[in-house]
C-alpha cells in the first residue's frame, strides 16, 4: 500500500477555483485540506472535508460519451466511443450551418468558467454570433449599469485606502467568504461601514449603519442619498463640473425623492438615509463593494444599479486611492481572458429586445430568451446548442426551457454528472473535474498558479479545452490558438506576463509576473471616458438613443414594480425574493453532495413569523408557494432578518426550485435580467388546504 501524497491543485466545486492541497493515495483522492482561496484567503466551505470526495465520485458522473437511444426528454442512453461522438457532432453542427446558417447554433457555457475563450474561439470559427454564458442572468447586467455611466469595465472598490466602505447588498459572510477577513480588518482600523441589504445579515450586524430597503427599491434609496448629498452641497463640484455630463437633469431628477418621499418607499427612515448619505459624502475617500446580481435580478435593475453606481461620481470617488477605480491594483497582462471577440457580423439572439447589452458589448449574446426564440423561431430558427454546463435551472421557469430544448435538431452537452438538463440532449460529454486536469490560473495582485491534476480522469472524461480542440480539427475548422495544443494553449496566456509555462509548473504557491502594471489613480485626467460624451453620464447616451424604440431612460430613473406589475396583489400579498446565499450552497452546483445538502433536507420557504402566525402556519410546516408562474412545495421556517410581507427561497433545488415562481417574461427591459427578487406569491399550509 502506497503512502498518501499531496499534490497543489484546485477545487472548483463551486465553480470559483480556490487553491487546494489534494491528499492522494493509491490513485484516489483521500481529503482535501487547506483550501484557500486564489489571492490567498481561507476558500469556500465545499472545498474541505467529505466535499470532494463526494464530489469527484459521485454517482451520477458521466464517464463515457453518451448517446441517446430514447425519445428526447426520456433520459435513456448509451455508452459510445469518443470518435463516434465526435463524429456526430460534426455532422450535425455541419448539417445545420449547411442548412439554416450558422447563427442557427448556440455555443452556450454555464460553471466552470475557465475554459470560456476557447468555447468563443471555437464559436467564431463556425461562425455564429450566438456565444452564450450563464452571464445571461448574472453578471453581466451590473457591467452593463456600470458601462453606461463610466464606459469601462466594472471597477472594484480600493477598501484598504478607504475611511467608508459601502457595501451593497453583498453578505459577505455566505457570499464571499474569502473576503470576510478583510471586512474584520477594516473595522478593526477604523474604517467607517454602510451595510445595505433587505436582511438583517451578520454582515450587517458588524456594520455602524445598516439600511434595510424592500427588495426591489434600491434605485430610490440611492437617489434619495444624492438628492441629501446634492442639495446639502456635499458633492464635489469641480469634479462634476469638469468629468460628469447630465448633472443638471440628474440634479432635478433626483429632487423628486426627498429622504422622507424615500422613506415611504423603501422603508428605509429618512433619519437614517441622511446619515449615511452625509458619512459616505464627507468621510472619504468612499467606495462601494456590491455583488454580481442582487440589485439587477429587479425589473429595474440596471437602472437601480446606475443610481447606486452614481453616487461614487458626484462624490468624486472615481479612480481616486480609497474608491473604485480602473487601475486601482497591480495587474499582470495575459491572453485569452477578455481578449477573444465575438463574432459580430450577423444578428444575434436577444439584439433585437435588449441592444443596449449589445451597444455595450460584452462579446456574448443575450440567453434569457432562449426557449422562445427555439419554439418560436424569431428572429431566425435556433436548431442546435453545443451546451457546456448547460443547467437549464439558470432561466425563470426552467421546465419550459427543457421542453424547449426537446425541440432542436441538434443539442449536446458536455458535463460532469447526468443532470436533468441533460435529459433533452442528443449527446452528452464526460468532463474532468478541476482535480483531473492541469490549468493556468491568473489571480490578483499580478499574480498567477499552476494547478496540478490530483487524479488521473475517471472514465473517459476529458478536459473541457481538448474537447473544444478535438471538436474544431473534426469539423475541419480553423483557430491559430486552438490548434497550438493543450499545454502551448496555456503558454499562450502566460506569454504577455513574461513567465513560461515550465517555471510556473516548478513554483508550487505561483508566481507573481514579470510584466506588471502598478497601480494608478485619476486616470481621467490624461484619458476621456469610454462613453459618447467623452465623460462620466449620468444621463447616458446609448440608453437615450432608444427611448423612441425601447422606451430606455437616459437618467437613472426608478420604476417600482409594485405599481407597474399587472399582478393581483391581494391574491398574492408576499413580494417573493430568491436566491438569498446560503454557505453551503453555489447556485445548483452541490445539491448532490451529501455532505452540504444534508444541511437542508428539503427546500425552506423563510417567512418573518408575524406573516406565518397571520397566516396559521408553523415553522416546520408543510406549505405551498405560488406565484402568478408556477406552484413549488416546501418547508416553512421563520426567519426575522428580513421584513415583513417579503418571502425568501433558494434556488437550483430540483426538489422545488424558486425559479419555476418566476414568469419567463418577468425581464428587466435594458437587460433581459429575470425579476427574480421582487415578484409575487402566496403561501398557504398544505394540510389545511386537505381539509
Amino acid at each position: 500500500m502506497s503512502k498518501s501524497k499531496i499534490v497543489k491543485t484546485a477545487c472548483g466545486i463551486c465553480g470559483p477555483c480556490c487553491q487546494a492541497d489534494a491528499y492522494v493515495k493509491d490513485g484516489k483522492i483521500i481529503s482535501v485540506e487547506g483550501s484557500r482561496n486564489v489571492n490567498g484567503q481561507p476558500g469556500r466551505l465545499c472545498a474541505k472535508g467529505m466535499a470532494a470526495k463526494q464530489f469527484v465520485y459521485n454517482k451520477d458522473r458521466v464517464l463515457y460519451p453518451l448517446k441517446r437511444t430514447g425519445k428526447k426528454g426520456e433520459g435513456t442512453f448509451a455508452r459510445i466511443t469518443w470518435d463516434e461522438a465526435y463524429d456526430l457532432i460534426a455532422e450535425n453542427l455541419l448539417k445545420v450551418r449547411d442548412t439554416y446558417g450558422a447563427r442557427s447554433t448556440v455555443f452556450y457555457t454555464g460553471y466552470p468558467k475557465w475554459y470560456r475563450p476557447a468555447l468563443l474561439r471555437l464559436a467564431n470559427a463556425y461562425g455564429s454570433p450566438n456565444y452564450c454564458t450563464e452571464s445571461s442572468t448574472c453578471f453581466q447586467a451590473a457591467n452593463l449599469a456600470w458601462r453606461s455611466t463610466y464606459g469601462n469595465h466594472i471597477c472594484g472598490p480600493d477598501m484598504m485606502h478607504a475611511r467608508t466602505v459601502m457595501l451593497w447588498s453583498s453578505n459577505l459572510y455566505h457570499s464571499n467568504t474569502p473576503m470576510s477577513r478583510m471586512y474584520q480588518r477594516l473595522k478593526e482600523r477604523g474604517t467607517k461601514i454602510i451595510d445595505v441589504d433587505s436582511r438583517h445579515t451578520v454582515t450587517a450586524h458588524d456594520a455602524h449603519i445598516h439600511l434595510k430597503p424592500v427588495p426591489g427599491t434600491d434605485g430610490a434609496l440611492a437617489l434619495s442619498m444624492a438628492h441629501v448629498i446634492i442639495e446639502e452641497g456635499l458633492y464635489d463640484r469641480a469634479f462634476v463640473e469638469r468629468y460628469v455630463y447630465g448633472f443638471e437633469e440628474y440634479r432635478d431628477y433626483v429632487r423628486r425623492f426627498t429622504p422622507e418621499k424615500a422613506e415611504g418607499i423603501t422603508g428605509v427612515s429618512a433619519d437614517q438615509i441622511r446619515r449615511a448619505a452625509r458619512l459616505f459624502a464627507q468621510n472619504s475617500p468612499s467606495c462601494i463593494l456590491f455583488s454580481a446580481s442582487p440589485i439587477v435580478h429587479h425589473t429595474n435593475g440596471v437602472q437601480n444599479y446606475r443610481a447606486v453606481f452614481s453616487l461614487l461620481a458626484i462624490t468624486g470617488n472615481y479612480d481616486v486611492e480609497g474608491g473604485n477605480g480602473p487601475k486601482a491594483g497591480i495587474t499582470s497582462p495575459c491572453n485569452e481572458f477578455g481578449k477573444v471577440k465575438r463574432y459580430d457580423r450577423e444578428e444575434a439572439i436577444g439584439q433585437r429586445d435588449f441592444p443596449v447589452w449589445f451597444d455595450l458589448s460584452c462579446e456574448e449574446a443575450q440567453c434569457t430568451r432562449l426557449a422562445d426564440y427555439i419554439v418560436k423561431e424569431e428572429p431566425y430558427p435556433v436548431k442546435a446548442v453545443f451546451g457546456m454546463g448547460l443547467n437549464h435551472r439558470m432561466w425563470p421557469q426552467p421546465g419550459y426551457l427543457n421542453e424547449a430544448l426537446q425541440k432542436l435538431d441538434f443539442y449536446v452537452n458536455v458535463e460532469l454528472f447526468l443532470s436533468d438538463s441533460c435529459m433533452a440532449a442528443d449527446l452528452v460529454l464526460p468532463a474532468c473535474t478541476s482535480y483531473e486536469r492541469e490549468e493556468v490560473h491568473r489571480l490578483k495582485g499580478g499574480r498567477y498558479f499552476f494547478s496540478n491534476k490530483a487524479i488521473e480522469p475517471l472514465g473517459e472524461s476529458k478536459n473541457d479545452i481538448e474537447i473544444i480542440m478535438e471538436v474544431l480539427k473534426r469539423m475541419g475548422l480553423h483557430d491559430e490558438v486552438l490548434e497550438l495544443g493543450y499545454d502551448r494553449y496555456m503558454q499562450h496566456i502566460l506569454e504577455p506576463s513574461g513567465l513560461s509555462l515550465n517555471e510556473l509548473k516548478r513554483n508550487e504557491e505561483g508566481m507573481q509576473g514579470r510584466n506588471l502594471y502598478m497601480p494608478s489613480f485619476q486616470n481621467f485626467e490624461k484619458e476621456k471616458f469610454q462613453t459618447p460624451s467623452g465623460k462620466i453620464e449620468l444621463k447616458s447616451l446609448v440608453l437615450e438613443r432608444y427611448r423612441g424604440s425601447h422606451g430606455y431612460d437616459g437618467l437613472p430613473v426608478f420604476h417600482d414594480f409594485r405599481k407597474e406589475t399587472e399582478v393581483d396583489r391581494e391574491a398574492y400579498p408576499f413580494i417573493l425574493n430568491t436566491g438569498c446565499r446560503k454557505p453551503q450552497y453555489f447556485h445548483a452546483r452541490v445539491y448532490r453532495v451529501p455532505w452540504l445538502d444534508s444541511l437542508q433536507s428539503s427546500p425552506l420557504i423563510e417567512l418573518h413569523p408575524e406573516d406565518a402566525s397571520a397566516y396559521g402556519i408553523a415553522d416546520g410546516d408543510v406549505v405551498k408557494i405560488s406565484s402568478p408562474a408556477g406552484t413549488v412545495t416546501g418547508t416553512a421556517a421563520y426567519n426575522i432578518s428580513g421584513g415583513t410581507g417579503v418571502v425568501y427561497m433558494y434556488h437550483g433545488d430540483s426538489r422545488g426550485d424558486a425559479n419555476e415562481l418566476i414568469d419567463k417574461d418577468y425581464l428587466d427591459p435594458i437587460s433581459g435580467f429575470p425579476g427574480y427578487k421582487s415578484y409575487f406569491c402566496k403561501v398557504e399550509k398544505v394540510e389545511a388546504m386537505k381539509r
